[in-house]
């Protein structure tokens, strides 16, 4: 029997594969709480200020480009659009408090690192909440989305995410 590699036509496209910017974000996540686990204050700053300018960034994209869509899916179970948008306020909300932790941190005096500890506590939320978002959008968003698209719509629309995603690097 012959096999032949796999074409890009051959492969069903998903919105799914948008996770994979999730991905990314966590990791720019983890890097500013690496940074923190050193008490590098002023690093830890800027790999936040970096994670939520592309967080943010991509939520402009799933809102500008994604959520019309979603919303022509009708009604669905644990997915109203509300719930999504409603998620992405919190998560920007826990961020502002961050930053406005850090900001403190760095100008008091004494050792910052029970203030850290209790930073990483609110963090373990902030990444509870990121992680029943990812997974929401990966088992009623993204669905929903492939549901009411064909291929073609499927590849321009997640090819455009990636694009915008992309000129942030």
């Amino acid at each position: 029997m012959l096999v032949r590699e796999t074409q890009w036509e051959d492969v069903r496209v998903s919105f799914a594969e948008l996770l994979k910017i999730h991905e990314r974000l966590k990791g720019l996540f983890l890097l500013h709480q690496e940074s923190l686990l050193r008490l590098d204050l002023e690093l830890a700053a800027e790999r936040l200020r970096i994670y939520k300018r592309e967080l943010r960034a991509h939520m402009r994209v799933e809102k500008d480009l994604l959520m019309p869509v979603y919303e022509h899916a009708g009604k669905i179970a644990g997915g109203p659009p509300g719930f999504f948008v409603g998620e992405h306020q919190r998560m920007l909300e826990f961020l502002a408090r961050f930053a406005a932790t850090l900001d403190e941190l760095k100008v008091e005096s004494g050792d910052p690192a029970r203030r850290v500890i209790r930073l990483f506590d609110e963090e373990a939320t902030f990444k509870s909440l990121c992680d029943h978002h990812d997974m929401r959008e990966g088992a009623i968003f993204f669905p929903a989305l492939d549901r009411v698209t064909d291929e073609d719509e499927r590849r321009e629309l997640i090819g455009r995410c990636f694009a915008a995603n992309s000129q942030l690097e």
